[in-house]
Order: C-alpha cells, then structure tokens, then sequence
C-alpha cells in the first residue's frame, strides 16, 4: 500500500485530502504492523473521509460497516441463505436413493451457504482492503467484543460453520463522533490519531480544492467563517464538508464574501438545527459572525504575508 510515510502524505494529497505528517505517519506505521486505526474527533471533522481517501490513493477496495443501535452480528459477519438451504435439502430429498443427513447438514452449514457480512468479506479479498467501520461508538459493549477476534486473532468464529481466518488482512479505520466512551480492549488494539477540526490555513487550503476559481480572499473568508462559526457555540457546529458547500453557494452566487445583508439565503446553509437558527436570528448574533470570520481572515493574510517576507529575506 505505501512504503512510507511521505508516500502517505502525497498520496492522500492526491486524492485531495489534506492532512499533517503526524497523521500520515501514524497511517504508516499501523499499515506496515497489520494495527487498526481509530480515529475519535468531532462530527464531520473529516473521519470517514480520511479511510475513503486512504483507499482511493492506495487503489484498493473500500468495504464499509456503517454502525448504528441495535446492529447484530448477522449485520456485520453474515448470516446463512436460509431459502437457499431449504431448496437444497428438498432437492436432495427428492433425489433417488437414500439421503445421507449428517452430509447434508455439513452441506447447508458451508461457506456456500452463508452470505458474508461486511467483515468477512474483508477476510476474504484475494488483495487487502480498507475497512470502515464507521460511527462504532453508537453501538454497545457487547458488539464491540464481536470486534475483538477479529482485530487480535483475524479470524472470524461463525455458529455452526466454524472458523474463518483471514486470507488478506484488512487495514481497518473505525470512526468515533465520542457519543460514549470505547472500551479498553479496544483501544488497546487500536492507533489512535485524533482527527479535529482543521486549522484556518488547511481549510482555506481543503476549500481551493473544491472551487479553484474563487479568489484566495474568499478562501481565506470561508476559513475564518467556519473558525467563528465553530467558536460560537452551535449546536451543531459545521463541517468540512459543510463549508464546501457555503464555499460552492458563494460562487454560483457570484460573491466573494457574505455580507450581513445576505443573512436570510446562507443561514440555511450554515445552521442546521431550530436551536442555531434561532441564535442566529438573535440581534446582532449573525453580524457577529461575519464580523469575526473577516478578522481571521485578515489575520490569516497577514500571516501569509509575514511568512512571504521571511521567506524572501531567508534567500537573501
């Protein structure tokens, strides 16, 4: 997959996910010893989309649990085609001659008969994979510990079938909003990179990706939004994704910066609960906002511009 970690770092970047070296390394490292990854942060900190980008540069299948209350083992390992096995016995019924059940019975109990779950196929790829299992903190102590066999062992014990082992091993991310605490023989298998909000400079950067024709104030302006945003204690603060898509309103829009009279079309974009809404409705609130990401926008200029000069001066 990669043989180091700047090939991590570059890889990722191609893809268009931009992260720092300290992460890329520790990707690194949990590939090249078969260790999974958890990955704990804020909701749409960019998580899940660390894993896709890992297997879209590496050009390797990505196979994804997504977790929710109440999920089973049927729902992640598998379950037997029970209508297939009836077929099956009723052929073998009606065939000539006597039936041999104790065959049968390891027949309709074989792999043929069983459909695999996201983390058996994992186990099963001919060349290794990435798996998701995403949001894992919303389901309960007892899956985790379905969880564990796999990350120790990389088999799989399935009632009636038997043991799978793993004829690839997957290198595995599960995601964590931190709704509740992990348990700590899960952690314990785990590397834990913690994956938060970028800085102002990376957003700015993360947003040119997606509308490269906008100006380099406008990115630096989405940056500093989503810094005051994040700092303004929403219910919901937004996400990366989320400022992609202010950032793409803005330019279909044709305007290079919110303005507080622009107040009624973007707040459906940037609040996303009654509660924020009705914040940002309050005097003065949405003004604030605007007011505060231009701040840090012009931080953030002067800043580039400070760097340039040291730069300059650093070659002279």
């Amino acid at each position: 997959m990669f043989q180091s970690p700047e090939q991590v770092l570059s890889g990722l970047g191609r893809v268009g996910y931009l992260t720092d070296r300290k992460t890329a390394t520790t990707i690194y490292r949990a590939r090249a010893i078969n260790k999974p990854v958890l990955l704990e942060g804020p909701a749409g900190a960019g998580k899940t989309e660390l894993a896709q980008s890992v297997a879209r540069a590496a050009r390797a299948e990505l196979l994804r649990l997504q977790c929710y209350q109440g999920i089973n083992e049927e729902k992640a390992i598998g379950q037997f085609d029970k209508s297939l096995q009836e077929l099956f016995v009723l052929l073998k019924t009606k065939s000539e001659g006597p039936c041999d059940w104790e065959q049968i019975r390891r027949d309709v109990t074989s792999r043929a008969f069983f459909l695999a779950g996201p983390l058996l196929a994992a186990i099963e790829q001919e060349e290794r994979c990435v798996l998701l299992i995403d949001e894992i903190d919303k389901v309960d102590y007892a899956f985790e510990a379905v969880l564990l066999e796999l990350l120790s062992a990389w088999t799989l014990s399935i009632p009636k079938m038997g043991t799978v082992r793993a004829r690839t091993i997957p290198f595995v991310f599960m995601t964590s909003n931190q709704e509740r605490r992990l348990g700590d023989p899960l952690r314990r298998r785990s590397f834990y990179p913690v994956v938060d909000h970028p800085t102002a400079e990376r957003e700015a950067a993360i947003v040119k990706n997606k509308t490269p024709k906008a100006s380099a104030a406008t990115h630096r302006f989405i940056a500093g939004l989503a810094m005051a945003l994040r700092s303004f204690n929403l219910e919901k603060p937004p996400s990366i994704s989320e400022m992609n898509d202010v950032a793409q309103a803005m330019q279909l829009l044709g305007m290079d910066e919110i303005l507080t009279a622009h107040k009624d079309i973007m707040l459906p974009l940037i609040v996303k609960t009654e509660g924020d809404r009705k914040r940002m409705l309050m005097k003065q609130a949405f003004e604030v906002i605007i007011h505060t990401a231009k701040k840090n926008a012009d931080a953030m200029e002067a800043e580039e511009v400070r760097a340039t000069i040291a730069a300059i001066e650093g070659q002279v």
